[in-house]
């Protein structure tokens, strides 16, 4: 019945532990998500300001201005007003796709928020674990009661960190799911850019050229989604870098790579430049994964030893 208490007392300890390591990890993790919410704020203001620019510089060619008049004596108003318009319409996409940076990180940021609210009571939980089990302890006449509860309190701190590593890994798998599907479309409309650049793709070819890069775009984006929920996980265990370099300079880097496209040169050199760093993105999380999995293994390992001592100690009590 002793070894019954006991058990019981310190399963408390360990189950309040982790609630606790869970809510401070939350709070670490509560000023990424509260950082990104306001970057993501300041670059779609500045995109928004951009696109103002590149509306009113259409208007001034549409509308009679001495611009156009000049154009026109020129003879490249109708050039110059393809341009304006290609160039509003990227600055248009690129405000949409900022909102939508916005949005995921306004959404990230509220679940955090609730789950950090939701475990409150986290700590005065653990005060209260701790206090019965140092009464039951003492009503039994254990001698191991330091040994115990510190044994408990470190699995559940190890198992509550545990949990945070994995939700990484898993956030790092979808990176790189996403990231190896990015890098086939990009590779589809690398092979047709370079046919249509090389061998005169015409119209049939140039269509089938701006659907793949479209689709890579697109897909990009879903990348970027995937980076900006693992670098929030990353933060949850202390971590913020990929091989030394900041997750948040790695963010926008694939976002809306194809608007306004110039010439099949420009596009072609475009996908070989996001090729590059698609790949170096890839090596950095293969990296990670091997740094993830190692940390994954040293965790258990040491609930492991953690569990072996708490039973040598009650076994013998």
């Amino acid at each position: 019945m002793r070894e019954s208490s006991l058990v019981a007392a310190a399963d408390a300890v360990r189950a309040a532990a982790e609630r606790r390591a869970h809510r401070r990890r939350l709070a670490i993790q509560l000023e990424t998500t509260a950082a990104l919410v306001a970057t993501r704020r300041d670059e779609l203001a500045e995109l928004e300001r951009v696109l103002g620019v590149e509306q009113s510089d259409v208007r001034r060619l549409e509308d009679l201005s001495l611009t156009k008049i000049w154009a026109t004596l020129r003879g490249e108003t109708a050039d110059r007003l393809a341009v304006e318009r290609a160039e509003a319409d990227a600055a248009s996409l690129a405000v949409s796709a900022a909102q939508a940076r916005l949005d995921s990180a306004v959404a990230d940021d509220a679940r955090v928020r609730r789950e950090h609210d939701a475990l409150r009571g986290a700590d005065r939980s653990y005060a209260e674990a701790l206090a019965a089990y140092e009464a039951a302890i003492l009503a039994t006449g254990g001698h191991h009661a330091a040994a115990l509860t510190e044994i408990a309190s470190q699995l559940g701190t190890a198992e509550a960190h545990q949990g945070e590593v994995s939700e990484a890994v898993n956030a790092m798998r979808a990176a790189r799911s996403a990231l190896d599907a990015a890098l086939a479309k990009l590779d589809s409309a690398g092979g047709w850019s370079t046919y249509d650049t090389f061998f005169g793709g015409g119209l049939v070819g140039d269509m089938v050229k701006h659907s793949r890069i479209n689709d890579a775009t697109e897909a990009f984006r879903k990348v970027n989604r995937a980076l900006e929920r693992l670098s929030v996980e990353l933060a949850d265990i202390g971590g913020s870098t990929i091989d030394g370099v900041e997750l948040s300079d790695t963010l926008a880097v694939f976002d809306v790579l194809f608007d306004n496209i110039v010439s099949d040169w420009m596009v072609r050199d475009r996908i070989s430049q996001a090729q590059t760093r698609a790949k170096d993105l890839h090596r950095r999380l293969s990296r990670l994964s091997d740094e993830l999995g190692t940390e994954t293994a040293q965790i258990a390992a040491r609930i492991t030893e953690l569990q072996r001592r708490r039973e040598e100690i009650l076994t013998t009590t």
